[in-house]
């Protein structure tokens, strides 16, 4: 009766780690910003020492695009902080977001 009672234990304990894991995972993490709306990507050539940085709205609408004189390392969480307010503002100037047919608006 002991080994059944502590296999239900061990039981409960994993379906615990498992359940506080899956909500742990659920909230954005400090180090991972992500922007509130759209998107950016950056793309830097071999041999280059600038970078290329397009923003797209959630349509995958290119909002702009810009050329940052400098390397940008996007694993820093202080690079992808600035990003995402550059992205905010570019998003703020777009006018033509506002017109565009949102796919699931199609009949």
């Amino acid at each position: 009766m002991k080994i059944i009672t502590h296999y239900m234990l061990a039981g409960l304990l994993v379906a615990a780690s498992i359940q506080n894991q899956a909500v742990s995972k659920a909230t954005r993490s400090a180090r991972q910003p992500f922007p509130e709306k759209g998107f950016w990507v950056t793309e830097t050539a071999p041999g280059k020492k600038s970078t290329i940085v397009r923003y797209y709205a959630h349509s995958n609408h290119l909002v702009s695009e810009t050329t940052e004189p400098a390397l940008l390392d996007v694993r820093k969480v202080s690079v992808r902080k600035y990003l995402n307010e550059k992205l905010r503002k570019e998003l703020e100037k777009d006018t033509t977001g506002q017109a565009v047919i949102k796919l699931y608006e199609i009949d």
